[in-house]
């Protein structure tokens, strides 16, 4: 479906945009921006934080950009619809080499647009940047317009992945760079993809340890499990709990607080980035050739499952256990069991704090997400450690 750009896509922003930067962004972020001027058609690149990055990036924007953004939000029946109607944002399956997306934001640029993009595909689930894909190069050289580069800091520790619980102490947005035609052209992909990868990054606990600014707030700690999926102690899978500021182990006496600052005090590092890299070198230390084939490495009950139909479609097949075996994920029902063998796995995304996205060679896409604060990420990560691939998140 190609996209067209409409004057009432301007109108909704200017109208819908100061509300959600008032009620929200303000009062319960303590958002602030500053002003980029320049005129479009531009590509704007940046770090991704929070759900709200998209409305605050527009606020420092005189002209309405459309944002690309991942299907599962345009398939939602109804907010999906309402979203297409005011701003239509571009729609990009997760994981997918996407050429109508590409098609799309060339359209987009070509009718005099601007288009702007978060190349990590996720928001940051410990703080410290996502896997980019070296694409994203190659799409700024064949648009011939400016890329803006813009930052956020303080959107991580505001608004953490793996939380429901906002934290306001500074969140920021600002044009970090502008590069020029010219100086796209005079760049080869490779060192293009090198100076957009070293301008977006942002660790949230660098910044934090200069300012050590407070991000205050109630239960704290509640949903760390669904990004901390190892014990630090004991190395126990699934066996950590956030429950209002402490976060403790099932298996062994560890326990630890997170505190205003965003640091984990107790742990053997209070960085939370520190923490995933342990957790992430565990996992790669495991040797999975000692399980047997149906040996169960770990699961979780809850999963509710869809399966994806088109951009603006998801089937729903109900509510499954989600089952890791060394060569296989199975999704088991009372009625029906589906099994996914990972040599017909094309890609994987995490969406929101706990959902999975996993696409198909056969180009099946299928959707799982849980209400309880179980860690989809201990999939995928797990996943890629077992067929040595470099983890994304």
């Amino acid at each position: 479906m190609a996209i067209k750009v409409k004057k009432r896509h301007g109108t909704w922003n200017k109208i819908v945009s100061p509300i959600i930067t008032k009620l929200i962004l303000k009062k319960k972020c303590n958002y602030t921006y500053d002003k980029c001027d320049i005129k479009p058609p531009f590509l704007v690149l940046a770090n991704h934080t929070t759900d709200y990055d998209a409305f605050g990036m527009s606020k420092s924007f005189d002209t309405p950009i459309y944002f690309v953004m991942s299907d599962h939000v345009s398939s939602k029946p109804f907010v999906g619809k309402l979203i297409r109607h005011l701003v239509h944002p571009i729609p990009i399956t997760k994981s997918t080499t996407d050429t109508e997306t590409v098609r799309n934001i060339l359209s987009v640029i070509k009718q005099g647009a601007p288009v702007a993009l978060f190349p990590e595909g996720n928001k940051s689930f410990a703080g410290d940047m996502s896997l980019m894909k070296p694409s994203i190069a190659k799409l700024a050289k064949k648009l011939k317009v400016p890329v803006v580069i813009y930052t956020f800091e303080g959107g991580y520790l505001t608004y953490p992945r793996w939380s429901k619980v906002k934290r306001p102490g500074r969140y920021h947005g600002f044009a970090k760079r502008i590069l020029s035609v010219e100086e796209i052209d005079a760049l080869s992909n490779e060192e293009l993809f090198e100076v957009i990868k070293n301008e977006i990054r942002v660790n949230a606990y660098d910044i934090q340890e200069r300012d050590m600014i407070k991000y205050p707030g109630e239960n704290l700690a509640e949903g760390i499990e669904s990004m901390l999926y190892i014990c630090p102690k004991c190395k126990a899978i699934s066996s950590l709990h956030g429950k209002g500021d402490e976060v403790t182990c099932d298996k062994c006496d560890f326990k630890a607080t997170y505190t205003e600052y965003g640091f984990l005090e107790g742990a053997p590092e209070k960085r939370l980035d520190k923490l995933d890299e342990m957790q992430k070198a565990y996992v790669k230390s495991l040797d999975y050739s000692v399980y047997t084939d149906d040996q169960i490495i770990t699961s979780d009950e809850g999963f509710d499952v869809k399966q994806k139909i088109d951009k603006y479609k998801n089937a729903n097949l109900g509510e499954f256990k989600m089952n890791l075996y060394k060569n296989r994920f199975e999704l088991v029902a009372e009625k029906e069991t589906i099994v996914i063998p990972f040599e017909l796995i094309n890609g994987y995304a995490i969406e929101a704090a706990n959902g999975i996205q996993l696409s198909l060679t056969d180009g099946r896409v299928y959707r799982f997400k849980n209400p309880n604060p179980v860690s989809g990420l201990k999939y995928m990560n797990i996943y890629s450690a077992i067929l040595g691939k470099e983890m994304k998140f």
